[in-house]
């Protein structure tokens, strides 16, 4: 019972910042929606023509305290567009085009690599700029005055990432996180057939109205319950271990030894949200 050879490690956790961890989220297709609007201007003549999906899919997000958030962090972003979404075309006189997007997806460029804190006042926070990957594969059929006629595939994720402001709300009633947000976007696509000449441009805009909830998950090293990990909860490690308190008992084998305070260890280092 002896925790002389980890108190270093315990007095380096008491004396560190609190930590969280990921809370993850699962989008709610029948409350999140996609409207996208796709103009193709091929320099003689544009046109606009606008559809619409639901949306599922996954968000990972950090809060400061998942009872009573004041900043928010975003981990990872995964948008499905559910539906197969049809574009038509005409340019009048010059002629017309259609366009198929199948397997379209948002996803969050760079995961692995946080993107905030931001605040969270009174529910409400704003992301001033994220970095978006547009995904799918964009059939167009075309014919065209002084242009041509053909039809060429386009992968929308070969276009790069572009930067989207993301705004919303978090609210959290009893141990249910819900986070509605939007996400605007904007981005230009080259038109190229297939000997590389470009025909034109393809601009796309609309708006991701996007709802996910989930659970928070247990903390079992918080131990004060205040939805917090910092000097207080290993305090109350070190005490209920000294007394032999089953709350110390974190391996539940009934015994009070190196291998409760390694799991104790391993628990706080893994964060709560």
């Amino acid at each position: 019972m002896n925790l002389l050879p980890h108190a270093g490690l315990l007095v380096a956790l008491a004396a560190g910042s609190a930590i969280a961890a990921p809370i993850d989220l699962t989008i709610d297709p029948s409350q999140s929606t996609l409207d996208m609007t796709m103009n193709v201007d091929v320099t003689i003549a544009n046109s606009t023509d606008s559809d619409s999906s639901t949306l599922s899919g996954t968000m990972s997000i950090e809060l400061d305290d998942a009872g009573n958030p004041s900043l928010i962090s975003i981990h990872d972003l995964m948008v499905v567009i559910d539906d197969t979404m049809n574009f038509d075309w005409s340019f009048g006189f010059f002629g017309s085009a259609d366009a198929v997007l199948d397997n379209g997806s948002v996803s969050y460029a760079n995961p692995g690599v946080t993107t905030g804190p931001v605040p969270v006042v009174s529910g409400a926070f704003a992301f001033p700029e994220v970095l978006v990957n547009l995904g799918g594969q964009l059939d167009v059929s075309y014919d065209i005055f002084l242009v041509g006629s053909g039809s060429e595939m386009t992968n929308l994720g070969d276009q790069g990432s572009f930067a989207s402001a993301y705004s919303g709300t978090v609210v959290v009633v009893g141990e249910t996180i819900t986070v509605s947000t939007t996400l605007p976007l904007d981005a230009v696509v080259p038109l190229v057939d297939s000997t590389g000449t470009e025909l034109g441009t393809l601009t796309v805009t609309g708006s991701a109205m996007i709802v996910a909830t989930g659970t928070i998950p247990s903390c079992s090293a918080d131990l004060n319950n205040d939805g917090l990990l910092n000097f207080f909860d290993v305090s109350a490690f070190l005490g209920a271990f000294t007394t032999m308190d089953p709350s110390a008992d974190f391996t539940g084998d009934g015994l009070f030894n190196f291998f409760d305070v390694s799991a104790f260890l391993g628990a706080f280092s893994a964060g709560c949200p």
